[in-house]
C-alpha cells in the first residue's frame, strides 16, 4: 500500500528515537506437538544462535516465555528474522509436525510498568526482507493501536489504522478470511511473519504505542481444507 502521504513529517538530520529508547520487543514462546518437545525447542534455540541472528537481541526466558528485545535498529528485521528461524528450525527438528507459536510484539512501551508516550519523530522502517522457508503456516492476527491522534476531534480511530493494515495483507495475498477478533493469515512462514511485522511498524510510524498478536500454527491436522 502507498503510505507516504500518511506518515510524518520529520525535520531534516532528526535521528529520532533508538529502538531501546522506544521499547522494541516481543514476547514468544514455541510449542512443538511431539514428545522430544524439549530437544526440539532447546535444538531449534541452538540452531538460530549458531546462524548468529542472536547478535544485538537481549534474550530472557522464563517458565512462561522469552522475551526478545531489540536496542539498535533495524528492529523490524532482527526480530522477524530471528522468529522465522526459530518456527523454521523447530519445524524442520519435530520432522515436520504441528509447531505453535504464540508471539506478542511491541513498541513504545520501554518502561515496561511506566510508559513514556511523549516520544516525537516516530521511525518509518523499510519493510522486511524474509527468505522463504517452503513451510506454509496459518495465524490468527490481531493489531492493537493503543494511543493515537484520533479523527481530529479528540476521538480515538483505532479502526482506521486496523482496516488500513488488513487491506495491506489481503494486498500481499497472506489475509484469507475474517475470524472472531483476529485476521487469518495463510503463506509461508516468511510472509505471513512480514505481513504482522510490516504492519505493526507502519502503524508506530503514526501510534506511539502499537502491540500485535499471533498465534501461528505449522503442520495443523485440521489444515485440510482451509
Amino acid at each position: 500500500m502507498n503510505t507516504s502521504t500518511t506518515r510524518p513529517a520529520r525535520s531534516a538530520g532528526a535521528a529520532g528515537p533508538t529502538p531501546a529508547e522506544l521499547g522494541i520487543g516481543m514476547r514468544f514462546s514455541i510449542h512443538p506437538h511431539t514428545d522430544d518437545f524439549v530437544e526440539v525447542i532447546l535444538g531449534a534455540l541452538a540452531d538460530v544462535e549458531q546462524a548468529g541472528l542472536t547478535k544485538d537481541l537481549v534474550i530472557e526466558t522464563d517458565e512462561v516465555s522469552t522475551y526478545v528485545g531489540v536496542r539498535t535498529a533495524p528492529a523490524e528485521q532482527r526480530l522477524a528474522a530471528y522468529l522465522s528461524a526459530v518456527i523454521t528450525a523447530a519445524t524442520r527438528r519435530s520432522g515436520g509436525g504441528h509447531v505453535v507459536a504464540h508471539v506478542l510484539l511491541s513498541r513504545g512501551c520501554p518502561g515496561e510498568v511506566a510508559c513514556d508516550l511523549s516520544v516525537t519523530g516516530l521511525p518509518d522502517p523499510d519493510p522486511v526482507a524474509l527468505e522463504r522457508t517452503g513451510i506454509r503456516a496459518a495465524a490468527q492476527w490481531s493489531l492493537y493501536p493503543l494511543l493515537d491522534a484520533g479523527d481530529g476531534g479528540g476521538r480515538p480511530d483505532h479502526m482506521a489504522h486496523i482496516e488500513t493494515a488488513i487491506a495491506a495483507a489481503r494486498d500481499r495475498g497472506t489475509a484469507a478470511a475474517a475470524a472472531h477478533y483476529a485476521t487469518k493469515l495463510t503463506g509461508d512462514v516468511a510472509d505471513v511473519l512480514a505481513t504482522a511485522v510490516d504492519a505493526w511498524a507502519q502503524v508506530g510510524a503514526r501510534v506511539p504505542h502499537v502491540v500485535t498478536h499471533l498465534t501461528i500454527s505449522v503442520g495443523s491436522p485440521t489444515q485440510a481444507g482451509n
